[in-house]
């Protein structure tokens, strides 16, 4: 596909620490589960391109941390961001009271209008779930999300799904294929030595 595309937009993956965001991304861009990784250290980004109805989106994921010390780094990010997936941990029912929290941090930012959804993730770990689908589906209806899936970073479950549904709700959004190049966005915006490297939030 080399570096020509119709579509490019910047995707925010937030939640708590230890709900499997990193692991979830590398799923989608690998296609590869990694179960032994390090914490996500502020935020990063890597970029995937999709091919749908004829048109080239490239999508620029950002992976952030978790942790309670690292959310005012983490709100310094949200800016130009175009759609977010809220991530919960089905094993965890505090991980999904939490997701409020993370919505309200983004939503000063971003704005509500932007399209959201909601991923209750690890959902193979049958025996360990704490949180019911319909549970997941309530708060996604409560807080206006445009969806909710049940996701496995591990078996594959969900992933590309909800990566295919930001991007054709996008593209439903900006109907006019942008006419910049990537490398002419701008990230002067970032903050100048802020730790980010691949880290995974837990499995």
């Amino acid at each position: 596909m080399g570096d020509s595309y119709d579509y490019l937009f910047k995707i925010i993956l937030v939640g708590d620490g230890d709900v499997g965001k990193t692991s979830f991304i590398r799923r989608f861009t690998t296609g590869h589960f990694q179960r032994d990784c390090k914490m996500t250290i502020g935020v990063d980004f890597t970029v995937q391109t999709l091919q749908l109805d004829g048109k080239i989106v490239k999508l620029q994921i950002w992976d952030t941390a978790g942790q309670e010390r690292f959310r005012s780094i983490i709100a310094r990010y949200y800016r130009g961001t175009h759609a977010a997936i809220v991530m919960y941990d089905v094993t965890n029912t505090e991980s999904l009271k939490n997701c409020v929290r993370w919505m309200n941090d983004f939503r000063i930012k971003c704005g509500e209008d932007i399209p959201q959804i909601l991923l209750g993730n690890k959902c193979d770990k049958l025996s360990s779930r704490k949180v019911s689908s319909s549970d997941g589906e309530r708060f996604a209806r409560q807080h206006v999300m445009m969806s909710f899936l049940e996701t496995s970073a591990k078996d594959g479950q969900n992933v590309d799904d909800a990566f295919y549904k930001l991007a054709q709700e996008l593209i439903r959004t900006y109907s006019k294929p942008m006419d910049y190049k990537f490398d002419s966005i701008k990230l002067d915006y970032l903050p100048e030595n802020t730790a980010s490297w691949w880290g995974c939030c837990g499995y």
